[in-house]
């Protein structure tokens, strides 16, 4: 990726398409645009010379500067601002002398590049601006005045001397921009590695929602994938915050870029609620994908009648059933772009995510549930309706493989299950399931501490509990290929971790689970949680 001083010499016909080159290289990658009309507008006032509006009397005075100056006078009227300036583009150079003003003061760091199209798709371009309002007749008179002038009438010959020609009549705007950003080397690397990822190592409900707010303060941008359906809690006074839909740092970092990626599926009236509780209003904060789906009442009360996995009901699965169906009869009602309320939010967070890569920005990546409630590698039916895996994440997210610099794997000390329902079961485990008298037996942990903590954040139910798998462990490990483990719940070994401030303080048992883990799996256990609290991680990374 190019570093320095960047200037882009922009030639072509009238109506070739400088303009919305312009306007993509200034909102996508921080160009400043020094037009050559302006400097002609300022110079004439400056001369307390009476300007006629429109293009011809610009074009005179243009050629009467090019003679008088050689071609000079637009460089050296922009010296000031090419001199404070990374990244900048002249809207546009009409002669060879002022390129080679340009080439002469600023070398290899000018870039000239000539756009074109067929004398007929010009012609039609300008008969259908909307810029002048006049009839097709007098339009087409002033084409033909603006086509006679002599310097326009070479324009085109530019192209000899320039670095890139592109023909816009043949490559979309948003082609030609990835062309010339292409050919000028400002596109981000597709393997920058500024995305972190944090996914559930068992059958959700681990904790993530906390060691997400602990990471976020470190990030420029918080993305989230899933749907209501997981609860995410993070500690604050005088209750806990639980985001549905937000991603869960949120609070913590009140300046970071939020994202709800196109394969989230929005439960609009808790989404709404979440932004009004977090006062999430700034429309330039919060961007919510186009093509993200929108849960209907209709899918809630599919759901609440027919399920008999332990569902938490919130119609996810059946919108995103919908959402496979729907498009093949052709209906996009039911995406987040035609939700009124959201209107102000909704955007494309792949032009978003380019624009942060671009910006070398860091990313977290928050995914929902755990591995093992995967719709393709959990235990079937026992499932949800997506891949809950890291690759699943970014996929949803539209976010690269090779974008990714670190994957946290949340795992708890003991796994739970959400209760079963009164016609059926939640699904089982890889180990044997456990009572909270149990784990209260073994941690010291007052039961009612436990009964309270092991409530779902959605449904409001009691929770079930099992042994920990270290079979169920390792594919997680295999699945998600992590880079860190992040244990939480380290309290249920023994309730003394909830005065553990540094790793040393931590049990024997404590730490000896540790070291097992880190055989498992083969990288550290970096993040330990070993309560609900402010200050409940011991953070052993070396990186940020």
């Amino acid at each position: 990726m190019r570093n320095g001083k960047l200037i882009v010499l922009l030639s072509g016909e009238i109506c070739s398409g400088k303009s919305k080159l312009c306007d993509n290289l200034e909102h996508h990658f921080g160009f400043k645009i020094l037009k050559s009309k302006e400097a002609l507008q300022q110079i004439s006032i400056e001369r307390n010379r009476t300007l006629k509006s429109g293009r011809i009397p610009l074009q005179k005075i243009g050629e009467q500067l090019d003679k008088d100056s050689g071609g000079a006078w637009l460089r050296n009227f922009f010296q000031s601002d090419i001199l404070h300036l990374d990244r900048l583009v002249i809207d546009a150079v009409r002669i060879f002398e002022q390129i080679d003003a340009f080439r002469q003061a600023y070398g290899h760091r000018v870039i000239h590049i000539h756009l074109q199209a067929s004398p007929e798709e010009l012609k039609n371009r300008f008969l259908n601006r909307n810029e002048i309002n006049d009839t097709k007749k007098n339009l087409l008179e002033l084409y033909e005045k603006v086509k006679k002038d002599k310097t326009e009438k070479q324009v085109n010959s530019l192209e000899k001397k320039a670095d890139l020609v592109v023909n816009t009549e043949r490559n979309k705007p948003e082609d030609v921009l990835t062309r010339v950003a292409g050919f000028l080397k400002i596109l981000p690397p597709i393997d920058n590695k500024l995305v972190d990822v944090l996914v559930g190592g068992q059958f959700g409900s681990e904790g993530k929602g906390q060691i997400a707010a602990y990471l976020a303060p470190n990030y420029d941008c918080l993305v989230r994938v899933g749907g209501p359906n997981a609860g995410h809690k993070v500690y604050a006074e005088p209750e806990p915050h639980v985001f549905h839909i937000l991603p869960s740092g949120s609070v913590k970092n009140t300046k970071t870029k939020l994202i709800i990626g196109p394969g989230a599926v929005i439960s609009k009236e808790v989404l709404l609620d979440e932004i009004k509780k977090f006062n999430i209003h700034e429309a330039d904060r919060l961007l919510i994908d186009a093509n993200a789906t929108v849960i209907t009442d209709s899918d809630k009360e599919y759901e609440k009648k027919h399920s008999k996995i332990g569902s938490t009901a919130q119609g996810v699965g059946k919108a995103t059933a919908e959402n496979i169906l729907k498009r093949l009869r052709n209906l996009d009602k039911h995406k987040a772009k035609n939700c009124k309320e959201l209107k102000q939010y909704i955007g494309s967070s792949h032009t978003e995510l380019e624009k942060l890569f671009n910006s070398d920005k860091k990313i977290l990546l928050e995914g929902t549930q755990g591995t093992h409630l995967s719709l393709h590698h959990g235990l079937y039916p026992y499932v949800t309706s997506r891949d809950t895996t890291a690759g699943g994440c970014l996929a949803e997210a539209g976010i690269a493989i090779n974008r990714v610099r670190k994957i946290i794997l949340v795992t708890r000390t003991y796994p739970i299950r959400v209760q079963s329902p009164s016609n059926g079961t939640s699904g089982h485990f890889y180990s044997d399931e456990l009572t909270l008298e149990e784990i209260y037996k073994r941690s010291g942990v007052p039961l009612d501490e436990l009964k309270k903590t092991e409530m779902t954040s959605t449904t409001k139910k009691q929770r079930r509990i099992a042994e920990f798998s270290w079979s169920l462990f390792r594919k997680s490990c295999e699945l998600n290929s992590p880079t860190d483990i992040a244990l939480t719940f380290s309290d249920y070994i023994s309730h003394k971790n909830q005065e553990a401030r540094r790793y040393d303080q931590l049990s024997p048992a404590t730490t000896s689970f540790i070291d097992e883990l880190e055989r498992c799996a083969g990288v550290s256990v970096s993040l330990i949680a070993t309560r609900f609290s402010y200050r409940s991680i011991i953070d052993r990374r070396n990186w940020i």
